[in-house]
């Protein structure tokens, strides 16, 4: 490859990595049928939420995580990020069995637009002291929803 002991280091740290995202990914498209997380049901389930979470999205996305980006390791304690995952979760449900480009489309169609808001610099986890996937900075501070009014009655 090169002559650069430093450079063939960083090559096959890459090709290493990219040999571990390639089975991560071979994991998720060679099941011979839905797993039980990937099974719709009517209601929230918070056990199978963290464990499809867990398993389809953390463990194979990666961002670096500072300045506008912001994460935080214990978002099922932030309703929007519970209730933007889950949707996450049905679509994926409905999605991932069909064949050809059915995968694709739920990456660009629902969860790019998820973790855009997500992690945005206006999202759910902005106030969550999380720095890098090291550990708290600061306390954990999950935003409270939007004010509502009482509906005044006819």
């Amino acid at each position: 490859m090169t002559d650069d002991p430093e450079t063939e280091a960083r090559l096959a740290a890459l090709e290493t990595w990219r040999e571990h995202q390639s089975a991560l990914l071979d994991d998720l498209l060679d099941r011979t049928g839905p797993d039980e997380d990937d099974l719709p049901t009517a209601g929230l389930d918070p056990n199978r939420l963290v464990r499809w979470v867990h398993g389809h999205v953390t463990s194979v996305i990666a961002r670096p995580l500072r300045g506008e980006l912001h994460w935080c390791p214990v978002w099922w304690e932030h309703p929007e990020a519970v209730f933007r995952l889950e949707a996450l979760r049905r679509a994926w449900t409905e999605l991932a069995p069909d064949p050809g480009t059915a995968m694709s489309s739920w990456i660009r169609d629902h969860l790019d637009p998820c973790l855009r808001a997500l992690l945005a610099a206006d999202g759910p986890f902005v106030d969550c002291g999380h720095d890098d996937r090291f550990g708290a900075r600061a306390g954990h501070t999950p935003l409270p929803t939007l004010p509502t009014a009482p509906y005044p009655d006819a």
